[in-house]
């Protein structure tokens, strides 16, 4: 069975390695074995755990909700569970889609109204910024 140094495993990933073992300690990837000499090898499902992880976290999943989704593929866990946590996120997303939605909106008018010439006193891009609740 190939093994990969943390290294390989980072260029088979594009990950960094401080931030592989940063996902060691925090439990999201497992222990790998270690050699006489201590040096980690990660076995070959270590590249696809691993990218699993960093498109989870494209998708724009906490750390915290990447681990639930582990636990259940470590599990073959409820496919509800997995929908719930995707439904959260999607809920949330979809919130964020609408607050940028609305400072875009702002952002264009007031980009509109701005010369773009003379002292930022009374700039409406400066003015709605410092208004926004």
């Amino acid at each position: 069975m190939k093994t990969f140094s943390i290294g390989e495993l980072a260029r088979a990933t594009g990950v960094a390695t401080q931030t592989i073992r940063y996902y060691e300690q925090q439990g999201l990837m497992p222990a790998p074995q270690r050699t006489q000499a201590n040096y980690r090898r990660y076995p070959e499902e270590a590249v696809a755990r691993l990218q699993f992880i960093v498109h989870a976290k494209q998708w724009g999943f906490n750390l915290e909700e990447v681990r639930e989704l582990l636990l259940l593929q470590d599990a073959n866990g409820d496919r509800a569970q997995a929908k719930r946590i995707a439904g959260e996120k999607l809920a949330r997303i979809r919130e964020q889609i609408q607050n940028l939605r609305r400072v875009e909106a702002v952002l264009a008018k007031t980009y509109g109204e701005c010369s773009g010439t003379g002292s930022v006193a009374g700039c409406p891009i400066v003015d709605a910024i410092a208004e926004q609740p």
